[in-house]
């Protein structure tokens, strides 16, 4: 019995309807602030985009791809943010 549950999760974890819709945006539509933080020996830069109402920080690596993701937070709380109607 157990094993049969677990088989279904499976397939069910597999399936390729859980999987969510791929959508594509372009930077310049989404992109909030460009942000550079100098340091003694780094700088690092940032660029805050808005996606679905929040505010998120891209961290840049020194080729300009993204090396990691954040929520931005403002006052304490997640920034949230507008940007124009996305088709």
């Amino acid at each position: 019995m157990k094993a049969r549950l677990l088989v279904s999760l499976l397939a069910l974890s597999f399936s390729p309807t859980w999987a969510a819709p791929e959508r594509t945006l372009s930077m310049d539509s989404v992109v909030l602030e460009d942000i550079r933080v100098e340091g003694l020996v780094q700088a690092w830069r940032f660029r805050k985009v808005c996606l679905d109402g929040q505010a998120y920080l891209l961290i840049l690596g020194g080729n300009q791809t993204p090396i990691a993701v954040s929520a931005s937070f403002k006052d304490g709380k997640p920034e949230q943010c507008k940007t124009p109607d996305l088709k």
